[in-house]
């Protein structure tokens, strides 16, 4: 097991010096065909991952689509906005997890479906994104994992953080825990003017799990606002504006490839898929 974790971060080290330049804005739809308009019962709650930078023109309707359906919607999915251009850390998502060289990009559960650009409008991107949801929240393939997140809040931007995970099955499970700290109106805003939400400050938890059959594991840690986040501090934050999203992804790589409109775009990414996802605020 110790040979095949080294391998999967051997991998990605290689795939992540691979210079990618910036790319440009271009409108492109998934691949899905057919998607089933409504899913009830979701296996799991999906996570959408949103990569976007501030001088981006083609991303407000990306933006106002995934507000709007989280808002006003009863979807069960949660989403991280990544503002590369502004936090180193959101770039090493972004970019280094995804290789994203068009915006906007949203990848949903690790990588299984994204959608490029928009639709023309943030009604008719909605649209787009509600079909991938209700598509991945039908998924079969996911593990039997539980997650829960509880946050306690410390005064002057430090928050302790415990995640519980639990292997619902009978093998062994190694994945991926990743612990979201994010702003409910992020202290940037998008090309329109408007603030970001949900958006991406750092990792609290970054890092492999491993879990026996049956087995619970709960991680705590203290995170500090006022620590160096990548170049960043974030002494400012406020207890009601925060919320703290974890997810655990399974080991398995998947090669997949992304954008392909321009040929010298091409795009693969390593997917890791989502088996489950969680919210929590600080109390």
């Amino acid at each position: 097991m110790k040979k095949n974790v080294i391998f999967i971060v051997f991998t990605i080290l290689i795939i992540s010096s691979i210079g990618l330049s910036q790319g440009v804005e271009q409108n492109t739809v998934t691949d899905q065909t057919d998607i089933q308009a409504s899913i009830t019962e979701f296996t799991h709650t999906v996570l959408a991952e949103y990569a976007t930078t501030t001088w981006c023109p083609n991303c407000p309707y990306a933006s106002e689509a995934l507000y709007e359906l989280y808002s006003t919607e009863d979807l069960s999915f949660l989403y991280v906005t990544l503002i590369s251009d502004v936090n180193q850390n959101a770039r090493d998502r972004s970019w280094y997890g995804y290789f994203n060289i068009v915006i906007p990009s949203v990848y949903f559960d690790g990588g299984v479906d994204f959608f490029i650009g928009n639709a023309g409008s943030a009604h008719a991107t909605a649209d787009v994104y509600r079909d991938i949801i209700n598509e991945m929240g039908s998924r079969t393939d996911v593990k039997d994992i539980d997650i829960e997140t509880a946050v306690s809040w410390n005064g002057n931007a430090k928050m302790t953080i415990d995640v519980t995970v639990e292997n619902n099955e009978n093998s062994l499970y190694l994945g991926f825990l990743k612990t979201y700290v994010t702003e409910i109106e992020s202290r940037w805003n998008d090309y329109s003017g408007n603030p970001y939400h949900y958006g991406f400050l750092d990792f609290a938890l970054n890092q492999p799990i491993l879990l026996r059959p049956y087995q619970t594991k709960t991680i705590t840690v203290q995170w500090d606002g006022a620590m160096d986040h990548g170049g960043l501090s974030f002494e400012d934050i406020s207890q009601d504006n925060i919320v703290v999203q974890s997810a655990v992804f399974h080991w398995m790589p998947h090669l997949t490839k992304g954008y392909d409109e321009i040929p010298q775009y091409t795009q693969r990414y390593l997917g890791f898929y989502l088996d489950q996802a969680t919210i929590s605020i600080p109390e």
